[in-house]
């Protein structure tokens, strides 16, 4: 999620967000800034909003989002994804990840994914990358990028 962040950031500077956790919380706001900083922190845990006057809002545990919606406007293709980590996770989170991607090939249509006792993404799968999917609607608009670990219920 950090790596998406990072060029969400970048990508849609004035764009408003609305952050879905895996509690049911929303925060919505613009991309601020990663926490610790720079932006390229690895290390960085927490992902500040700020509103429409640049002013910083409410900080968010990158471990916490479910998705990251980006509203009114579209997917943006120089969006890059982390590779698959070498070795390959096992257990019960890889294999429930593995499964998820599965289940939503790209081009799927008509996907809710529910998470936290919410719709945090509902589309058309536009990507399906280790850990996430892209959820779009009508000409790639509204992209929402969902952590599939956080995913719960999911309708096709």
């Amino acid at each position: 999620m950090r790596n998406i962040i990072q060029q969400i950031i970048t990508l849609y500077p004035n764009d408003n967000l609305i952050v879905a956790m895996e509690s049911g919380n929303n925060a919505s706001g613009r991309p601020g800034s990663l926490l610790p900083g720079p932006n390229n922190n690895p290390n960085s845990g927490l992902f500040q909003l700020i509103n429409n006057q640049g002013a910083p809002e409410e900080a968010i545990s990158i471990c916490r989002i479910a998705s990251i919606t980006i509203t009114s406007s579209t997917y943006n293709n120089a969006i890059t994804y982390l590779p698959a980590p070498i070795p390959t996770p096992t257990g019960c989170d890889a294999n429930c990840e593995a499964a998820l991607r599965s289940y939503l090939p790209v081009g799927t249509p008509s996907v809710d994914i529910n998470a936290g006792g919410q719709t945090v993404a509902q589309g058309t799968v536009l990507r399906s990358e280790y850990g996430m999917v892209v959820i779009v609607g009508n000409d790639n608009s509204n992209p929402a990028f969902v952590s599939l670990c956080k995913a719960e219920i999911v309708n096709k």
